[in-house]
């Protein structure tokens, strides 16, 4: 067993940057109207539409859950925005993260979607649960 408490001993040194993360999701800003909104997601039927300030930052996600919860609220859709429709609890990891501490957090924080930057803090992808899994694998979690 090695010292992080993983089987395998290559596992300390495996990253997040060793990761599909350029799949599953699509970006908008989030003045994008909830109806062009929809389409996006559309796209990705398995994936999110992560929503980006006008500086470039992810400030939410939306999954149809989103879409769901809007319309059991009684919200009028055509009248929002992507903005209006995000989820909020997003947690950002970095892509030289050692995976052990990225699924230690993501388990201790529970987080809607995980956003990861490069180093200098500009979004690169989505760590995604089907990426979740296959590092819990990898990590022995599982």
């Amino acid at each position: 067993m090695s010292d992080d408490g993983s089987s395998d001993p290559e596992v300390g040194t495996i990253c997040v940057r060793d990761f599909t993360i350029t799949d599953e999701f699509v970006y908008v800003n989030k003045s994008v109207a909830s109806g062009d909104l929809a389409k996006e997601l559309m796209g990705v039927p398995r994936g999110v539409v992560f929503v980006f300030n006008d500086d470039g930052t992810p400030v939410g996600a939306v999954t149809a859950r989103e879409f769901l919860v809007a319309i059991m609220e009684g919200k009028n859709l055509l009248e929002m925005t992507a903005g209006d429709v995000m989820n909020t609890n997003i947690m950002e990891v970095g892509i030289e993260d050692n995976i052990t501490e990225v699924v230690l957090r993501i388990s201790k924080y529970t987080p809607y979607a995980v956003v990861v930057k490069d180093t200098d803090g500009v979004f690169m992808g989505y760590f995604s649960p089907k990426d979740y899994q296959e590092a819990l694998k990898k990590t022995g979690a599982v």
